[in-house]
């Protein structure tokens, strides 16, 4: 799609978040949500009915795949998912576009990081297995394996930034990434290619794209226009 909400004129920060943003990395949750199903006796899902229910808190998500949170702690869950999501996540692909979005947001002079809800110890390995990790100015990640809010890293991050909260622009997958921006007072943006289905993202108040090359595409046509009416 095409929204004329997004602008980059006047965003001196990119802020990303890293799981289904940046790194296509459905397919290897869906996998470790069922491996803790199998071992719960929850029925398996598949990547529609994921992205249909994911949500944060994650432990609500849990339970309305049917885990008993009463007979079985939800920090149990999470370990066992993370035995194999944090092993496996380094072979996840990047999702299209991940490298020319920063090329052009350097070309830009607009600075980048990324703030996610991963271990931040996982986050860094699995950015340098990328070749990507120099090319942010702050990673952060949770300091936990809590499957928590990322909303006080994100507020922590905007302190280490010191420029106004309204010229960083918030990239991310899920309504939970925008509820993120609208607490720290950064524009969100939102990607269809990640961890919530269309349909779920078009309920915030925020523009949605079908990928980072949409973005891309756009963030071009828009510096296009720019030259054309310079020249005018």
């Amino acid at each position: 799609m095409i929204d004329d909400r997004l602008h980059f004129s006047g965003i001196e920060h990119l802020v990303f978040d890293w799981n289904g943003t940046l790194i296509d990395d459905i397919a290897l949750a869906v996998s470790a949500v069922n491996r803790c199903g199998e071992r719960y006796a929850v029925p398996p899902i598949d990547a529609v009915r994921y992205r249909a229910l994911f949500d944060f808190p994650i432990a609500d998500f849990y339970a309305s795949l049917g885990f008993d949170l009463q007979r079985t702690p939800f920090a149990q869950i999470v370990e066992h998912y993370l035995e194999h999501f944090d092993t496996n996540v380094a072979q996840c692909p990047l999702h299209d576009g991940v490298f020319e979005v920063l090329e052009a947001a350097r070309n830009a002079g607009i600075g980048v990081s990324i703030v996610s809800a991963s271990h931040c110890d996982v986050l860094l390995q699995t950015l340098e297995a990328k070749g990507l990790r120099g090319h942010f100015e702050h990673v952060v990640g949770l300091s936990h394996n809590q499957a928590t809010s990322k909303t006080t890293e994100a507020l922590m991050l905007q302190e280490r930034l010191g420029t106004p909260a309204g010229r960083t622009l918030f990239i991310g997958d899920t309504l939970h990434d925008y509820d993120v921006a609208r607490a720290v007072g950064w524009k969100p943006l939102l990607v269809s290619t990640g961890h919530q289905d269309i349909d779920r993202l078009r309920q915030a108040d925020a523009p949605v794209f079908g990928g980072l090359g949409e973005l891309l595409g756009h963030y071009a046509s828009n510096e296009r226009r720019a030259v054309v009416r310079e020249g005018a």
